[in-house]
């Protein structure tokens, strides 16, 4: 196919998050390959939830700002995916059928019916495939 992969939200977080540098270190490289190969996915989601995430006030990585910042990066640097009603209605079978949670179940639905193979995340079974779809813990070695 097209050797695109899916970035998840937890290993955008890990590339601000100094509590564990081997993972950090490891996020910024896997991202930066994948955005200077072209190969990097996005979604819509994604991105939300990375705000979220990095400016919460109980742990906060970065500020608003510096948040908005770098979600612009992103939307300049990799293939961003919108997330559509098909893809809505892809993550509910997924529920039904796979019993993801609804969100693992929208990130999975996106890169299936965008013909994306595979999904860096720490959300899944490393190496489990659903319905042509792989699932890479890229900090599994």
């Amino acid at each position: 196919m097209n050797g695109r992969v899916l970035l998840d939200t937890n290993i955008l977080v890990h590339i601000y998050d100094p509590l564990d540098t081997a993972k950090q270190e490891r996020a910024i490289a896997i991202t930066d390959q994948l955005i200077r190969s072209g190969k990097a996915v996005i979604s819509t989601q994604v991105l939300g939830e990375f705000f979220m995430a990095t400016t919460r006030t109980r742990r906060l990585l970065l500020t608003p700002a510096e948040a908005l910042v770098r979600m612009r990066n992103y939307l300049a640097a990799c293939h961003i995916v919108d997330i559509t009603r098909l893809i809505s209605l892809e993550a509910i079978r997924g529920v039904e059928t796979h019993h993801f949670s609804f969100w693992d179940a929208q990130i999975w639905a996106t890169a299936r019916l965008n013909q994306i193979e595979e999904i860096y995340t720490e959300d899944f079974a490393s190496g489990a495939t659903v319905e042509g779809v792989r699932f890479t813990n890229p900090f599994i070695d």
